[in-house]
């Protein structure tokens, strides 16, 4: 986090402004990495034209659209440059999906799509820590988000540890 720890009207503005589209971007992330976690495993429906793909390049298409439309303040400048890195990590790494998997016979190389998904994942990492309010990690849509009884019996079977 940046030296000044407090946030003014017009930040917290930002901030709320921002919040959703930077949920989008990370859940493009999150998407594409699913995707390529099966094109990994041998799947066959890790291809092009995948609907994970289709939502990500929708998801994505949004929060670019917010990110570069929203006021940013001198408070803001560093985290909205570290959503725009990002943007252009992920955007890389969505063209590269589209270009490598799917291909007929040969083993599928993932390092042009996870080398720069891995960039846009840091980039958003920096954010998160710019300005309070920007989570990394949803657990409403976790694991942890499942009843506690639930994840006590995982417990106790040694399947979440």
């Amino acid at each position: 986090m940046t030296d000044t720890p407090e946030i003014d009207d017009q930040t917290a503005a930002y901030v709320i402004d921002i919040r959703g589209h930077f949920e989008d971007l990370r859940l493009v992330t999150a998407q594409l990495a699913g995707l390529l976690v099966l094109a990994a495993a041998g799947a066959n429906g890790a291809a092009p034209d995948h609907p994970l793909l289709a939502t990500a390049e929708q998801l994505l298409h949004h929060a670019v659209d917010g990110i570069r439309h929203v006021r940013v303040t001198v408070r803001a400048r560093q985290h909205h440059h570290c959503l725009l890195a990002a943007i252009a990590a992920v955007r890389h790494a969505l063209d590269a999906a589209h270009t490598h998997l799917g291909r007929q016979g040969a083993h599928v190389d993932l390092d042009p799509i996870l080398t720069p998904l891995r960039a846009g994942y840091a980039h958003l990492q920096r954010a998160s820590d710019e300005l309070p309010g920007f989570d990394m990690i949803a657990f409403d849509r976790g694991c942890c988000a499942r009843s506690e009884s639930s994840v006590s019996r995982s417990i106790d079977r040694g399947v979440a540890r």
